[in-house]
């Protein structure tokens, strides 16, 4: 997309985070891109939970990223530390959200 409009990835960015703006506000379907079919304004919602699976799998990836190598070490350095143990419960309830959501069967 960046070659054939002749703009950076964070111009081509901002237009798709523009257009997914301008498709809710018009009552459109959702901006949705799959590997295989790229970026759609697909009617069909099994097209719109497919995407949001997979962005609550990109994004449990990165919390237990986050809880693993950041959040932990920590923990295991501070145990006594309030806030490591309060980011260690909200991130938990956070990943069991995404896990929940990413097993889901519709």
């Amino acid at each position: 997309m960046c070659r054939s409009t002749k703009r950076t990835p964070s111009q081509v960015w901002a237009g798709i985070r523009f257009l997914r703006k301008i498709a809710a506000r018009e009552g459109l379907p959702p901006v949705t891109h799959s590997r295989s079919e790229g970026f759609q304004l697909s009617e069909d919602p099994e097209v719109w939970v497919a995407y949001e699976r997979a962005i609550f799998t990109t994004e449990l990836h990165r919390i237990t990223n986050v809880i693993l190598g950041i959040i932990a070490p920590h923990a295991k350095r501070e145990p006594s530390d309030e806030w490591v143990r309060l980011v260690l419960e909200q991130l938990g309830g956070v990943k069991a959200t995404l896990e929940v959501l990413t097993r889901m069967e519709r």
